[in-house]
């Protein structure tokens, strides 16, 4: 892949999702980098530069919340292109949280035209 090619950080606990993000992506001519915890994502963040990192929300150890703080103090312009995912939309907490970030979300189960258009978005705002 060249150098222009857009790079895509996707960062979930469900192996499954990372398998289609990948499958999809690739498809779509994204390079794409995948990791199962924000430990992980963090560190790839320091070695690499992604033009959209894809974050589930509810995860282990470190929530989408607690990821987009730590990416927020170190790389703040990378926190402005994470994209959100999340199937708890009724819990107050992540509903406040996505509403005062700004960030685009998607709600599962989401479309893949859906995610498609909303990276699109993100990279054409980042140029």
């Amino acid at each position: 892949m060249t150098n222009n090619t857009p790079r895509i950080l996707v960062l979930d606990d469900e192996p499954i999702i990372l398998e289609l993000c990948v499958e999809f992506l690739t498809t779509e001519g994204y390079e794409v980098d995948t990791v199962s915890n924000g430990k992980e994502a963090l560190s790839l963040l320091q070695k690499k530069d992604y033009d959209v990192v894809i974050s589930d929300m509810k995860m282990p150890s470190l929530s989408g919340a607690e990821f987009y703080k730590l990416v927020n103090e170190k790389y703040p312009k990378v926190a402005k292109r994470i994209i959100f995912v999340t199937g708890d939309m009724l819990n107050v907490e992540t509903k406040a949280f996505l509403e005062n970030i700004n960030n685009p979300y998607l709600i599962k189960p989401f479309k893949l035209n859906e995610l498609r258009n909303i990276i699109k978005e993100v990279i054409k705002g980042n140029s």
